[in-house]
């Protein structure tokens, strides 16, 4: 964990459990004029106890923490700090993400697929009091997550909690319980249980319809994102 003070320049905090990441965000928003990288933190429990040392005007997000999700802890720093800006940077493009992201408080939403240079339009941006969504998605995306009827199967994975979705999304990628608990720094048993009431949720009878259904989902979600690369070359 790195804190530190500046004056009169936009104070940004990095979250996210890879140090290399951290760093090389750190080290290019350091060089823009007008930001500063406060401090830097690899769980959402180090990002807590040093926001009151770094006063950053924005936090910038990984949704794949170990331990309390990217999904909590946005939750979280808006319940304590209301003026503090979040901005999301995930490997994720997956609709539900993106609406939980911005449903929990989030004002942006970067892909780390995208240039640095990103990164630094989307702080402005949301600095300025936008909302900032990715290139890569739509205009209309963020009118669909208010506005759209949910598409068909996507309805019943609203009733399953943050935790519950990053354990059924890992599960739809192959891992089994022991890989997840690792990925998640959670307990075998803990894993089982979450897997338990997913099934309940989603009404599935055994693992077998579960580990189906989760596949099917991150297929469908591949086969979506695909079918928008394709929509943008053949515009571009």
């Amino acid at each position: 964990m790195i804190v530190k003070t500046s004056n009169k320049k936009i104070n940004v905090f990095i979250v996210d459990d890879h140090p290399i990441i951290r760093r090389g965000l750190g080290q290019f928003l350091n060089s823009q004029e007008g930001i500063f990288v406060c401090g830097e933190a690899e769980d959402a429990n180090q990002a807590i106890a040093a926001l009151n040392s770094c006063f950053p005007d924005i936090v910038i997000v990984d949704l794949s923490l170990k331990g309390v999700s990217g999904i909590e802890l946005i939750k979280a720093i808006k319940s304590r700090y209301k003026q503090i800006n979040i901005l999301v940077l995930s490997m994720h493009d997956e609709r539900e993400y993106l609406e939980r992201a911005i449903r929990a408080g989030a004002r942006g939403y970067v892909f780390k697929q995208e240039s640095e240079g990103k990164v630094v339009e989307a702080i402005y941006h949301v600095m300025n009091g936008g909302t900032y969504l990715s290139s890569s998605l739509k205009d209309k995306m963020l009118e669909n997550i208010l506005w759209e009827a949910p598409r068909e199967g996507e309805d019943s994975l609203s009733q399953l909690a943050d935790r519950e979705l990053e354990i059924f999304r890992l599960i739809g990628n192959g891992l089994n319980s022991r890989q997840i608990a690792s990925a998640l720094t959670l307990s075998i048993s803990t894993v089982g249980t979450y897997r338990e009431r997913i099934k309940t949720k989603l009404n599935l009878v055994n693992s077998a319809q579960l580990v189906k259904f989760a596949i099917q989902w991150v297929y469908k979600n591949e086969d979506i994102r695909s079918d928008d690369k394709n929509s943008s070359n053949v515009s571009s």
